[in-house]
Order: C-alpha cells, then sequence, then structure tokens
C-alpha cells in the first residue's frame, strides 16, 4: 500500500509549527531552570535535565514523522520485517511430519458411518 503524497502545508501546520513550538518552550523552561538551580533549588536540577530531554524525545518524534508518516506504522513494519526473518520461509509447516494410524482409522470409520448413515437425519 503506497500513501497519497504529503501536502506541504500540512506539514508545516502539522510538523514545523508544533515543533518550534515546543522548542521555543523547552529552552525557555531549561534556561528558568537553570537560574533557579543556580539559587540553591535542588529540585531544579532535574527540571533543567529534564526539559532538554522533552525537547529531543520532540525532535526525535518529529523526525518519524517525516520519514515515516507515523511513529507506530515506522515500529510495525520494523516488527514484521524481524518476524519475518524469524520464521521459517517453508510453506510445509502444516504437514505432519510422521502418518497418525489412530487418525487414519478414525476417518476410515467417519467415512463408513456416512455411507451406511447419511448426514441430514434418519434414512427414508
Amino acid at each position: 500500500m503506497t500513501e497519497p503524497p504529503r501536502s506541504r502545508w500540512r506539514d508545516f501546520w502539522q510538523l514545523h509549527v508544533p515543533l518550534v513550538l515546543v522548542l521555543t518552550l523547552c529552552l525557555v523552561l531549561t534556561v528558568v531552570e537553570v537560574r533557579r538551580a543556580s539559587e540553591g533549588v535542588w529540585r531544579a536540577w532535574f527540571y533543567m535535565i529534564e526539559w532538554p530531554l522533552i525537547g529531543a524525545v520532540s525532535v526525535w518524534i518529529w523526525h518519524r514523522y517525516r520519514t515515516e508518516g507515523n511513529v507506530a506504522s515506522g515500529l510495525v513494519n520494523r516488527w514484521k520485517e524481524r518476524v519475518a526473518s524469524l520464521t521459517p520461509a517453508s510453506d510445509a509447516v502444516d504437514t505432519p511430519a510422521t502418518k497418525d494410524e489412530q487418525l487414519d482409522a478414525w476417518q476410515t470409520y467417519v467415512d463408513d458411518l456416512e455411507r451406511r448413515q447419511p448426514p441430514g437425519g434418519p434414512p427414508q
């Protein structure tokens, strides 16, 4: 299945503008937390590291949407390729390796029973 070509304006409004907003927010909040950490607020050290990580994850998600259309389809395609490489390629997986004598006896019995008493009710 091929996806229809994406619109440049749609990419602009749905990908680029949100990325710029998120990165701007992350940058401003990182600067605020650096100032708070330099004033002696110990909790700010965590936030000073957290906001750049959120920005990095945002860039990763933006890149995945740009290259693969969405995050999930890329992961699903990779998973399918991985599973396909691990499963055997032969189509004869369902064929039994040995002949089952009891199964053959049962099928013979059922065939004989259907011949003597056809399905669909009692004989007329």
